[in-house]
């Protein structure tokens, strides 16, 4: 298998017809893929460390380097799409949306995206990442873990159920509800906002709660954002969200992945760095 082979299988898996843009193979070192170190997030150092375990591959999930850090602001319109999915009709998605998108457009206009790929590059080694792919397989699984509730499920029940993805029950990680409360809530219709980007914010939240969703799932949230859904929780307005953490959710698909690599190509894999924590655990 070659690094352009991953990748184009791996956007196969998820369901994709073709590679999202936040996806990209940095830099080929021109060896076929037989050692991996497999990563959530990698510096020039993380490289030199694959590189004396002997791996001739790096395959990082965030997107870092090359295309994939250039163009990531062209998947956000896959929130866009997950929205309406939910019922959201696309002027509000996209009106939702775009305060988002813009943002990362510039971030990814201004940022060093050769830096990581010409250090792979020099050191000799092969630099993929795999985003929105393996984010989609971790919504899949997310899904499934929640396809047996009842239909009157309460939040402290959809928290349960995604408790029993096996990385989310990793003792170190937290699935936190915004606003957080003792009482039972009804949970809803539930949306999964996971491989859509990034998280979508207060904004798509609010705009998911104004179409008849009654619980929003994202990995992670800035407390700016948390804030100003507790306020309008305090507002009386209905609504919960459920944080399932950052690593542990992104471990989710990434492991998924390296599991297909070990046993349909028989590719050696080693869990580093973020995902280490979550190695073993399929």
């Amino acid at each position: 298998m070659r690094a352009h082979d991953l990748l184009e299988a791996s956007s196969r898996l998820a369901g994709f017809d073709e590679t999202p843009a936040d996806s990209c193979v940095a830099h080929d070192a021109g060896a076929p893929v037989r050692r991996v170190c497999a990563g959530i997030n990698a510096t020039t150092g993380d490289l030199l460390v694959a590189r004396e375990m002997g791996c001739d591959t790096f395959l990082l999930h965030h997107p870092l380097a090359g295309d994939a850090k250039r163009r990531f602001h062209l998947v956000l319109a896959r929130m866009v799409e997950l929205m309406e999915d939910h019922g959201v009709p696309p002027a509000p998605a996209r009106a939702a949306v775009e305060p988002l998108a813009r943002r990362a457009r510039f971030n990814d206009h201004l940022s060093d995206w050769g830096h990581l790929a010409d250090a792979a590059k020099r050191i000799g080694i092969t630099l993929l990442n795999v985003h929105l792919a393996a984010d989609e397989l971790g919504r899949l699984a997310m899904l499934e873990a929640l396809r047996p509730l009842p239909e009157h499920a309460t939040v402290a029940d959809v928290v349960r159920a995604l408790g029993d993805v096996p990385e989310l029950a990793h003792p170190e990680n937290e699935i936190i509800v915004v606003p957080e409360s003792d009482a039972p809530r009804p949970a809803g219709r539930i949306a999964v906002m996971h491989a859509g980007g990034t998280n979508g914010g207060a904004s798509v939240a609010e705009a998911l709660f104004a179409h008849g969703v009654g619980t929003v799932a994202y990995i992670h949230l800035s407390g700016e954002d948390a804030g100003r859904l507790e306020a309008r929780a305090r507002e009386g307005h209905a609504g919960s969200l459920v944080v399932t953490g950052h690593m542990a959710s992104d471990a989710i698909g990434m492991n998924l992945l390296l599991q297909w690599l070990r046993e349909e190509h028989a590719v050696e894999c080693v869990a580093y760095g973020g995902l280490a924590p979550f190695d073993g655990l399929r």
